[in-house]
């Protein structure tokens, strides 16, 4: 079974092939922010709020571009951007992180904004291209594949920054390198340039400018696409992506302030995780095609739920012996159930939405959840200014988690509908010709 899973993903086409490996060696650098950016502020001397704050820059950039550009790249060529992003992601992390060593106060904010939206190219060029080179027998591997590069990425970091992390230094003749946290964020923003050469390689087929959409004013933008349905499809995401964002990004900080695990134990945490994250999205487009929608998305969603919950209630028992343990594993489990729904939930929306929708539906979807994770930033710093525990946070965002499930419940519900009346239509056509 797992010969014919894997057979599968290595038939997908050759671009998409150069895709992905585009999207694995910019996520090391991303993955690496996630695990240990925050700890090595805190190290720095920066406080919960101020780095809440610096996060939310980079979903400001996001925010303020991600729409206008799904609007612009609407039937035109991809792979520009694909390489401008694997230029622009390594260079804003090099200025980044040497503006936080040198405590470069006015520059931080410049390398997160910038950070951002070279981040955003790649995001938002990628599910439309990865929908106009597939077709309905390999999309849902295609996106399966593409969302397993952060798990792959997520490994492959955690373990460099663990395992040299372990090491401490290496001395080569008169140089001594001290592996911490600003050596690992330099020698993993360096490797991510590797992404050049693979976007660089995408032969991807030409758009023809008689294709593209020329928009001569606002009311041509809004009637050039079926608002309702996409109103209705980013419904669930902005709930989701709120609830994320007031606990992914701080993740890290929760074990660090509860538990005291520091960089190199949560990177080795994170690897573990993501290792558990990308065996299980191998399955996903088999669970899809034999459950369908309700339970790749709605009920694994509902699980990863559960976890989340788990994991608050950690905290408040957190002088039990046990604690630690329970945490770790529901924040093991959480993520891989969280993430499996994601390729079933981009499917289900890009298809109810409609191939016209596809560009606008991925750039609206990278704007909002970045809106979402500047808007759950600066209410994390709010909440933490005010002495809110890590615990009750959580909370909320298990609410918003279930708000997102419900209205997923209620498009696959419309979605199935339309699929009926569809295939009702085509058996009332057929008949009618028979009978002819």
């Amino acid at each position: 079974m797992l010969k014919r899973i894997l057979n599968k993903y290595s038939l997908l086409p050759k671009r998409i092939h150069s895709l992905i490996a585009v999207q694995f060696f910019l996520n090391i650098i991303h993955v690496a922010f996630v695990l240990i950016l925050n700890i090595y502020l805190r190290k720095k001397g920066f406080s919960d709020p101020q780095i809440a704050n610096y996060n939310s820059l980079r979903f400001l950039g996001v925010l303020m571009f991600a729409l206008p550009f799904g609007i612009f790249i609407k039937s035109r060529n991809l792979k520009p951007f694909f390489i401008l992003s694997s230029f622009l992601v390594p260079s804003f992390s090099l200025v980044l992180i040497n503006a936080i060593d040198k405590n470069l106060e006015l520059l931080i904010p410049f390398g997160f904004f910038g950070w951002g939206i070279s981040m955003m190219l790649m995001n938002v060029c990628s599910l439309p291209f990865i929908l106009r080179n597939t077709n309905n027998k390999n999309s849902i591997e295609s996106l399966s594949l593409s969302f397993s590069t952060w798990s792959l990425a997520m490994m492959f970091s955690g373990l460099i920054i663990s395992g040299l992390q372990s090491i401490g230094d290496l001395k080569i003749f008169h140089l001594i390198f001290y592996f911490n946290e600003y050596t690992l964020l330099t020698i993993i923003s360096l490797l991510s340039f590797l992404s050049l050469p693979f976007s660089v390689s995408i032969n991807e087929k030409h758009s023809s400018k008689t294709d593209r959409i020329n928009y001569n004013s606002f009311s041509s933008i809004v009637e050039s696409y079926d608002w309702h349905l996409i109103l209705k499809a980013i419904t669930p995401n902005v709930a989701i992506s709120i609830g994320a964002g007031l606990t992914i990004p701080f993740i890290n900080l929760f074990f660090n302030s509860i538990f005291q695990l520091d960089s190199d134990s949560f990177s080795l945490l994170g690897s573990i995780t993501s290792f558990i994250v990308f065996v299980t999205a191998l399955f996903v487009p088999t669970i899809k095609n034999k459950f369908g929608y309700w339970v790749s998305i709605v009920f694994v969603q509902s699980c990863s739920i559960v976890c989340l919950l788990t994991l608050a209630f950690t905290e408040i028992f957190s002088t039990n012996d046990l604690s630690l343990s329970i945490a770790i594993l529901a924040y093991v489990f959480r993520q891989p159930l969280m993430h499996m729904a994601h390729p079933s939930a981009n499917e289900l929306t890009m298809n109810y939405v409609g191939e016209k929708n596809q560009e606008l539906i991925s750039a609206l979807n990278s704007s909002l959840w970045s809106a979402s994770w500047f808007i759950s930033a600066k209410l994390f710093q709010f909440l933490r200014e005010n002495g809110f525990e890590y615990y009750k946070i959580f909370f909320i965002t298990s609410l918003l988690y279930v708000i997102g499930t419900i209205f997923y419940g209620m498009i696959i519900l419309s979605f199935n509908k339309k699929k009926e009346a569809r295939l009702q239509n085509k058996e009332q056509i057929l008949t009618l010709d028979n009978i002819d």
